[in-house]
């Protein structure tokens, strides 16, 4: 049997700290493993993004047909042509804050009565649309004494997508939102019913 002395001045020596080369293999791996999985982040998020907006884009144009069958007058929705932005407007100049035209708008509040909204910066609505408009376009003077009128000078190169009392729309429409000049999504307008519907996916470049 052998038997090894204590010796007290000579102790094992215990590991501190990791060498600068275990560091950068760490740190390469690092590297690596985010420039795999950021481009998959930033996909989702710009989907997210996407698909939040074109819901909220739907629900104007719902809250569109509902307060024109509630308030028994036609409302607009304007599409920024090449742009970001939305509207949706009373036909009726007393709900905009001028002489009223309609005979139950009154106790309506004018706040309440314009709709707006925007997608995110990397959509836009497309250019081209086949709609036929049969209605004229509520005056932009209407919108004047509103506090974000000057936001919205865009619309006067915009057609209005109208929606009757009756909750039918005046045509049907397909709009494509696109991204990098490619539609990402699209929502359809039904006139007989005036109701729409959001679909998504790669389509042919604007």
């Amino acid at each position: 049997m052998i038997y090894r002395q204590y010796q007290p001045g000579k102790q094992h020596s215990r590991r501190a700290a990791f060498t600068l080369l275990e560091m950068l293999l760490v740190l390469a791996l690092l590297l690596v493993l985010v420039s795999v999985v950021w481009p998959a982040v930033l996909r989702i998020s710009a989907s997210n993004r996407l698909r939040q907006s074109m819901l909220d884009l739907n629900s104007a144009f719902a809250a569109a047909r509902v307060r024109a069958i509630d308030q028994g007058v036609m409302y607009q929705v304007f599409l920024e042509p090449g742009g970001r932005q939305y509207l949706v407007v009373p036909v009726d100049q007393g709900l905009l804050g001028g002489a009223s035209s309609g005979a139950n708008t009154s106790t309506i509040a004018t706040s309440q009565s314009v709709l707006s909204g925007r997608l995110p910066e990397e959509f836009q609505f497309s250019q081209e649309t086949s709609a036929v408009v049969t209605e004229a376009a509520v005056p932009y003077a209407w919108l004047s004494n509103l506090p974000n009128s000057k936001n919205w000078n865009w619309m006067q190169g915009a057609f209005p997508i109208t929606f009757y009392p009756d909750g039918t729309a005046a045509f049907d429409l397909n709009q494509d939102v696109l991204k990098d000049k490619r539609s990402v999504a699209r929502i359809q307008l039904r006139g007989l019913t005036g109701t729409t519907t959001v679909s998504y996916g790669q389509g042919k470049s604007s």
